[in-house]
């Protein structure tokens, strides 16, 4: 093994191996035959450091001379041994999972290659990269954006439902609160006028379940349980895991037992403070534990619901039950606990590839949360749609009106609408439910083929670009104003094109309202000034990057006021 190879083996900061065969593979084995071959005849012959810690091991020496399975777990099935084997051994960017004995899952991301010597494996070389983080942060993006969702739709829902379409409504959201939940099944009961008995009105059944509209008619409410009925008429929920235990109450054994309601979930349904009714989720016959995103929406829902029965029964409590509405839609607390996972995942780090185009971005929240957005969206004919944008203020409620942005903004960068066209429907979309906010913005398509791009600006700071050979630095601007901040918005489009070694360099307001003792702010031309010199001196962009962020935090004694977030385009 030469110096240099040995040299990057161990500095790599990915993991680096060689697995070697006890044995020679022959190719002519059958494909299950080489798949058990390899895991049962494999050792390790090289490691760096990198890869022992991966497994847990705290030198090389310890990993080497190991079969694999002393430390890789024989999985459910072989499929990514099975999946190289078919590969011819060659595999690059492959994604996989790995369950150890522990039942944590871990994801990584594996470039692996195979040496065949007269018609026989003899090793195998990988480099990988441990991505669990990653994917776990994905997945709850995905959770959130899929509660958002719901949350916009049922909103939606009830925000056009007519008096005579109350119920096709409620049920149509009971739909989507039992398709997010996961339950057997999603509930309304309502208080009869004279307060006296309790039934069952709306409900949406998975196939096969068996409804309660029979069985949970007109429940005498002298015989509930006074306390959890005094729990659902304050601000409490009703949680029974298993309803089995509850069967010495003789209502139950008829309701619960009927249709098979074995976990169930509830919130009371009020009108200003007075319960009206209530709302749930059950599973059939076996025990579940709901999460809480289920209950989060249950939650959510049950406001909606209650304002919608309201606004049904008293035509003239409208107007009061809209704005309620409306209070409850934007007032989600509950989105706290994954707010800063959502921030994050609301500026794009990670671009699809392009042809001739690297994009790199960075973020930095002036609070734990910030309301700056970049997001992308690749289309079929492989152009990319990038929206950079920055809601006005910060902290939670910016960060609320990103995660409804952002769900706008994958909805129409999905058909064929322009940039100006999107920019609109998203300020249409938004104006009547965003009243605090206002977003100044620069959506942009890149064709990468033709190098171009379609800019519409909506009160965005100017860009710069340079040609990374002769960094002359010029602005790209155009003086519309923000959505949101006037009740009509018609935006404009030009295009650019770009030739190779060209350069644009995007940034929101924060970058330049940098406060400096005795100096006062920063401002906009003098950024343009100190970064143009930024340019001038860097080699590679990573550098102008660096150097950015350290006259933001560190060479400069100045204080933050508001997010900052950059862009940059590279042809």
């Amino acid at each position: 093994m030469g110096s240099h190879w040995e040299t990057f083996l161990h500095l790599s900061q990915d993991a680096i191996w060689c697995y070697e065969l006890t044995s020679p593979m022959p190719l002519s084995l059958s494909v299950e035959e080489q798949v058990n071959h390899l895991y049962r005849n494999t050792f390790v012959k090289d490691c760096n450091l990198a890869a022992a810690r991966l497994y847990g091991f705290q030198t090389e020496v310890e990993m080497i001379g190991r079969e694999i399975r002393e430390f890789l777990p024989l999985p459910k099935d072989l499929h990514p041994i099975r999946r190289f084997v078919l590969a011819n051994f060659s595999e690059v960017d492959v994604e996989y999972k790995e369950v150890h004995p522990t039942g944590k899952e871990r994801y990584f991301l594996m470039n692996v290659y195979g040496e065949v010597e007269e018609g026989h494996l003899i090793r195998y070389w990988g480099i990988q990269k441990e991505i669990t983080s990653t994917k776990e942060s994905e997945n709850q993006l995905k959770g959130l954006l899929r509660f958002t969702e719901s949350v916009n739709r049922i909103s939606q829902l009830f925000m056009a439902t007519k008096s005579e379409d109350t119920d096709s409504s409620i049920e149509k959201a009971l739909e989507i609160l039992g398709g997010f939940s996961n339950a057997s099944r999603a509930f309304v009961a309502e208080i009869s006028p004279d307060r006296t008995t309790l039934s069952v009105t709306s409900e949406w059944l998975f196939p096969g379940i068996p409804s309660l509209i029979g069985v949970g008619k007109k429940l005498p409410i002298s015989k509930l349980n006074p306390e959890r009925l005094g729990v659902l008429a304050g601000n409490g929920s009703i949680d029974i895991l298993d309803t089995s235990l509850l069967l010495a109450e003789p209502w139950h054994i008829t309701l619960f037992s009927h249709a098979k309601v074995r976990s169930i979930f509830v919130v009371g349904l009020k009108d200003e403070g007075r319960l009206i009714g209530i709302i749930g989720i059950t599973s059939y016959q076996e025990v579940k534990e709901f999460t809480d995103e289920a209950k989060q929406l249950l939650s959510v829902v049950s406001g909606l619901v209650s304002q919608v029965i309201v606004r049904a029964k008293n035509e003239l409590k409208l107007r009061i039950k809209e704005k309620a509405l409306q209070r409850f839609y934007f007032d989600i607390k509950e989105d706290l606990a994954l707010a800063k996972v959502t921030q994050e995942a609301w500026v794009t780090s990670d671009f699809p590839s392009l042809p001739g185009v690297t994009i790199h971005s960075r973020f930095l929240p002036y609070e734990q949360i910030g309301g700056d957005l970049i997001l992308c969206e690749k289309s079929a004919e492989g152009s990319l749609m990038v929206l950079f944008g920055d809601i006005s203020g910060h902290g939670i409620s910016a960060a609320l009106v990103s995660g409804i942005v952002a769900v706008t903004f994958k909805k129409y960068a999905k058909g064929n609408f322009s940039p100006s066209e999107i920019l609109r429907h998203i300020h249409l979309e938004l104006s009547p439910w965003v009243h605090k906010h206002h977003i100044s913005a620069c959506l942009f398509q890149i064709g990468p083929v033709e190098k171009t791009i379609t800019f519409s600006f909506a009160g965005h700071p100017p860009a710069l670009t340079w040609n990374q050979n002769l960094k002359e630095i010029s602005l790209i601007r155009d003086e519309m104003y923000p959505i949101l901040l006037m009740e009509e918005w018609e935006g404009k489009e030009f295009v650019k094109t770009f030739q190779e070694g060209d350069r644009i360099l995007f940034y929101s307001d924060g970058i330049y309202e940098l406060e400096e003792e005795g100096l006062g702010y920063l401002g906009l031309d003098d950024f343009i000034s100190e970064t143009t010199e930024i340019i001038k001196s860097s080699e590679t962009s990573m550098d102008i990057f660096k150097q950015l962020i350290l006259n933001c935090l560190v060479e400069k004694d100045r204080i933050i006021h508001d997010d900052i977030a950059i862009l940059l385009i590279e042809f």
